[in-house]
This record gives structure tokens, C-alpha cells and sequence, in this order.
């Protein structure tokens, strides 16, 4: 009996000190399992923070869009030349007129001024010259 409790001993001592460094590493894995869940838990709200600023400007991009959609054009010249055409305005029918001040208005003429009494008025066209001109 004697020599089975000196073979009993140390395998409780190693049994108790196994299972005590087993312990210990079962602690720092939860440690190490905590801190890593920790960091995804960042790194899911940041993800989450960034998906919502791209949402919004992609809202303001859309509004934007929808501001500008009629915008023809922007033109930006320093010095400007301009050119005239004057169109006399006799008894000709509304209609003709209309029709002559549209075909203006698509060549890129402008309403600029009157000149002349009610019977023999005159209308001042401009539009900008075009480059080279």
C-alpha cells in the first residue's frame, strides 16, 4: 500500500498542477476572446458609421442631381464680346413675330433693348461672339 501512495502523490501533483496551468490558459484565451471581440465590435461600428456618411452623400448627390438637371450649361469668360442685330417691328402678325424671335432666341440672341417710337419700334438683339470671331 505504501507504494501505491507513492505513485498516487505525484500524480495528484501533477493532476493539481495540470490542471491549474489548464485553468490559466483557459483564462488568458477568454482574455484574448474578449479583447478580439472588443475590436470587431469597433470595427463593426466604424463600418456601420461609414456606410451611413456614404448614404447620406449619395442623398445629397441626389438631390444635387435633381438641382442641376436643368442647367443647360455654364459659360465664364472674362472679357466678353458682344454682338448686335437690330430688328425693326413693323405690322407684322404677332405669330410671324414669335416665330422670328424663337429662331433668335435658338441662335443664341437676347432681348438687350427697344429703341424707336410705338410705330417704328426696333428691338436690340445681343449674344456673346463666339471664340475665334
Amino acid at each position: 500500500m505504501k507504494q501505491d501512495i507513492l505513485y498516487i502523490i505525484p500524480l495528484v501533483i501533477l493532476a493539481t498542477a495540470c490542471n491549474e496551468k489548464a485553468h490559466e490558459n483557459v483564462e488568458k484565451s477568454s482574455s484574448q476572446v474578449a479583447s478580439t471581440l472588443e475590436d470587431v465590435s469597433k470595427t463593426i461600428r466604424t463600418v456601420q458609421q461609414t456606410a451611413n456618411e456614404i448614404k447620406k452623400f449619395s442623398e445629397d448627390m441626389a438631390v444635387t442631381g435633381e438641382r442641376v438637371k436643368g442647367i443647360k450649361g455654364v459659360e465664364l469668360i472674362g472679357n466678353s464680346q458682344w454682338e448686335y442685330k437690330v430688328v425693326s417691328v413693323d405690322d407684322t402678325s404677332t405669330e410671324t413675330l414669335q416665330n422670328s424671335f424663337n429662331d433668335l432666341g435658338k441662335e443664341g440672341w437676347e432681348l438687350s433693348a427697344r429703341l424707336g417710337s410705338n410705330k417704328q419700334a426696333s428691338l436690340v438683339f445681343k449674344r456673346r461672339k463666339a471664340l475665334g470671331d
